[in-house]
């Protein structure tokens, strides 16, 4: 016998903030089309500025060898190119391409349509506090990153 849909998605208690981020994940992933979560991140952070793949694995946490392979992908896709650094035969710097820039506009155009969607099960005003609490979490999340990287690299932090 088949579960209701009322019952598979029980609304009697609030869920705690770490299964809300990774249901959010999860709907994320399913918005993104053509592109993959790991994909997602990295080429956010190549579309940031053209990075070495070893800065580019500190700040998205993300393994040397899994990164290869998510670069190989974004590669083939076109979305992003290696570019050898001068004066260092084993560097390579990522940059993101104009089909790169287009995919990952499509891309956020796609996660913030899901957003929306589910904000829309909310009263007005507590879907700019949502919204507030996400800009929040977003701030405390660029800042763990740069403290992360700067600990992995002996980099500074500003």
């Amino acid at each position: 016998m088949g579960h209701r849909r009322s019952d598979a998605v029980p609304n009697a208690e609030p869920w705690p903030a770490e299964r809300t981020l990774a249901v959010a994940a999860r709907m994320l992933e399913g918005a993104l089309d053509e592109m993959t979560l790991p994909q997602f991140r990295v080429l956010t952070f190549v579309a940031s500025a053209p990075e070495r793949a070893g800065r580019i694995a500190a700040m998205t946490g993300v393994s040397r060898p899994s990164l290869t392979g998510i670069l190989d992908g974004l590669v083939a896709k076109g979305w992003v190119r290696r570019v050898e650094v001068h004066d260092d035969r084993r560097g390579v710097t990522l940059e993101i391409t104009k089909s790169g820039v287009a995919a990952l506009g499509q891309a956020h155009s796609c996660a913030a349509a899901r957003l929306d969607t589910v904000l829309d099960h909310l009263p007005p005003d507590e879907r700019a506090r949502a919204v507030d609490g996400l800009d929040v979490l977003g701030r405390a999340m660029r800042e763990h990153l740069v403290a992360r990287v700067a600990e992995r690299t002996g980099e500074p932090t500003r």
